[in-house]
């Protein structure tokens, strides 16, 4: 068979599409990660293993749909809902939407976040369930909105710089979408203004720079094997360096803070196995860098499993990857939507499991915006 021939403006409406698939996959395959993540969060792996003990998540069709397990965690939700996490990825979304992607304001975002906390999810009407601890505190600031990254500094000093969850990581997701035009340094940059406003720790902003320039990597096909995520990872570690450095020049005061512990980074950053993360580790779920781990990890699985490039291997790696880091419990709905932001972005949305992308509720105002950024980003027809 002679080899196919593409014309120029062929190449640029097949790469168009691959761009398009890969920006809804990522918004969609965090969301499915959230939804199915609920079914084992804060439980253990082995009361995850115990509640189910098929290992398998159903969402569709919603009369054959799998059963919470029965406790007040999960009792105001039905299967399909995602959590908070989603919640606030939208909130940023939404932010950058509604200045055409011409404003990327944290200010904007974070008051935002500081009327979700007090109402819920309101274009949607739902409620503020999954509000963490550390968010909850600095939102609730009196005066968090004069200065927002001040309030959340002011919780991590008085909590002796201890704190570093996962708050920052779970919603920086769409932020690399809207980084498709921008360079590396200025993805980071920006990762690092969003992060702030509740999260400051370097663990934190570190994390959120790499997660994001993962996501604007995989869409724009520049991270597609295992050495593309180290020299990521290496790139971040280094910009960190020159961040800091600038921001003690600027903030003197801020001397004494604790700077990034690069060797427990990259301790996280490349495991053997998701058992060296310990998921379910009481009183340390929601470590950034345990999500930060499990979704580097997982990428780096779908990779070795789709080295072949053959669309079945594809089509097949989103689910039992998912429920695998499910299954593990711990925070189980962050570690599973950061993780399914990067497998989505990777995969593509063509290539997510269907019974799970059936049996998202909400999924068609989710795909909606999904579409309006992709518009604005000149990847699909039409105008948001």
């Amino acid at each position: 068979m002679d080899k196919i021939q593409l014309s120029q403006d062929g190449f640029k409406r097949l790469a168009r599409a691959g761009l398009h698939d890969s920006i809804i996959g990522c918004l969609v395959g965090s969301a499915l990660g959230d939804a199915v993540g609920l079914y084992t969060e804060f439980l253990s792996g082995d009361m995850s293993a115990a509640a189910y003990p098929a290992r398998k998540f159903v969402l569709s069709p919603e009369s054959q749909a799998t059963p919470f397990r029965r406790d007040a965690h999960r009792g105001p939700h039905r299967p399909g809902e995602w959590t908070d996490d989603t919640d606030h990825a939208m909130l940023l979304l939404l932010s950058c939407l509604h200045t055409d992607l011409k404003t990327l304001d944290p200010a904007d975002f974070a008051a935002r976040l500081h009327v979700w906390v007090q109402f819920g999810f309101l274009p949607l009407d739902t409620l503020p369930l999954g509000l963490g601890r550390a968010v909850g505190a600095i939102v609730r600031t009196k005066t968090y909105l004069d200065d927002p990254e001040a309030a959340a500094r002011r919780h991590w000093t008085n909590c002796k710089y201890n704190v570093a969850p996962n708050g920052s990581l779970m919603r920086t997701h769409p932020l690399g979408l809207v980084c498709l035009d921008k360079n590396l340094d200025e993805t980071f940059d920006l990762a690092a203004a969003f992060s702030v406003v509740t999260h400051v720790d370097p663990r934190c902003v570190v994390s959120c720079a790499i997660g994001t320039a993962l996501v604007r990597g995989l869409v724009l096909r520049e991270v597609h094997t295992e050495a593309d995520i180290d020299s990521m990872i290496d790139a971040a570690i280094h910009w960190y360096a020159k961040h800091r450095a600038q921001a003690l020049q600027e903030h003197p005061e801020r001397r004494d803070e604790p700077d990034l512990d690069v060797s427990e980074l990259r301790r996280h950053a490349k495991v053997e196995s998701l058992d060296d993360l310990e998921l379910d580790d009481s009183g340390k779920i929601g470590y950034v860098y345990k999500t930060l781990g499990a979704g580097v990890h997982l990428l780096r699985l779908a990779m070795r499993d789709t080295a072949t490039s053959m669309l079945t291997s594809r089509a097949l790696a989103f689910e039992p990857l998912i429920t695998d880091l499910v299954m593990r419990g711990g925070d189980a709905d962050t570690n599973a939507c950061f993780a399914g932001a990067l497998l989505g972005a990777y995969l593509g949305y063509a290539n997510l499991p269907l019974n799970w992308r059936n049996g998202l509720r909400h999924g068609e105002w989710l795909l909606g915006k999904a579409e309006g950024l992709s518009q604005m980003l000149g990847v699909a027809d039409g105008e948001y």
